[in-house]
């Protein structure tokens, strides 16, 4: 019998994160899982249980699937873009249409707070986004 391979902690989150990288937002899609976090009266919009129901009911309504991966990957770029903009740009000067592109088509990465943008490419693709001519 062969031995399966041992599988190490990094691997493991290497293939979350091509999972979550794998599915498929729109911005339109994207602006409206945030649409419905910050709907969500004051405590729950901090919990982070009642956001996963929230999206989940989300993607369910907006015709994308009742597959909690879904969910999971509207939740892993808002709380991504929550820490980038936290930290890079806390004044919000960048032009939120540019963000929000940006946000749908940037990989997660594993950050040293959990799931995140990598910062300087994330703000590279937005300024590139925002220098086109449309």
């Amino acid at each position: 019998m062969l031995a399966e391979p041992v599988r190490s902690a990094a691997t493991e989150a290497d293939d979350i994160l091509g999972l979550l990288n794998a599915v498929a937002i729109t911005a339109g899609q994207f602006q409206g899982a945030m649409e419905t976090l910050a709907a969500l009266p004051d405590p729950a919009r901090r919990d982070p249980a009642a956001q996963a129901i929230a999206l989940q009911a989300y993607a369910s309504d907006a015709g994308l699937g009742e597959d909690p991966l879904v969910s999971a990957a509207l939740h892993a770029r808002i709380t991504a873009l929550a820490k980038w903009t936290t930290a890079w740009d806390p004044d919000r000067q960048s032009d939120v249409q540019a963000v929000i592109d940006s946000a749908v088509r940037f990989p997660l990465s594993a950050g040293v707070n959990g799931i995140a943008f990598e910062p300087a490419g994330f703000q590279e693709l937005i300024l590139f986004i925002e220098a086109l001519p449309w």
